[in-house]
């Protein structure tokens, strides 16, 4: 794998980091709201959906939107490192040619 590669999937690899808290509020959000249901921190609120309770598992993903605020920080700093990086592959390319 060539540098500029690996180096675009540290990028996407970080932003996902970041993300993946927020992605799965907003899938529990979703969810319980195609099912009608209550969803919220506070509590586990039972939502059937296709037969089967969800709730503990949206109130598990709906908790982890919170996880939001160590992630982006770190993802953030590891933006820093990984933008310092790329500024010196960028300047070695440079004095390589």
């Amino acid at each position: 794998m060539n540098t500029k590669k690996t180096m675009l999937l540290v990028l996407v690899l970080i932003v996902l980091f970041a993300l993946a808290p927020i992605i799965s509020l907003l899938t529990a959000i979703g969810i319980a709201n195609i099912g009608g249901c209550q969803l919220d921190e506070g509590n586990v609120h039972a939502c059937v959906l296709l037969g089967m309770d969800f709730g503990t598992l949206l109130y598990a993903m709906g908790v982890m939107g919170w996880m939001a605020l160590m992630t982006v920080p770190l993802a953030g700093m590891a933006l820093g490192v990984w933008a310092v990086a790329a500024l010196v592959l960028y300047i070695r390319a440079r004095r390589a040619v």
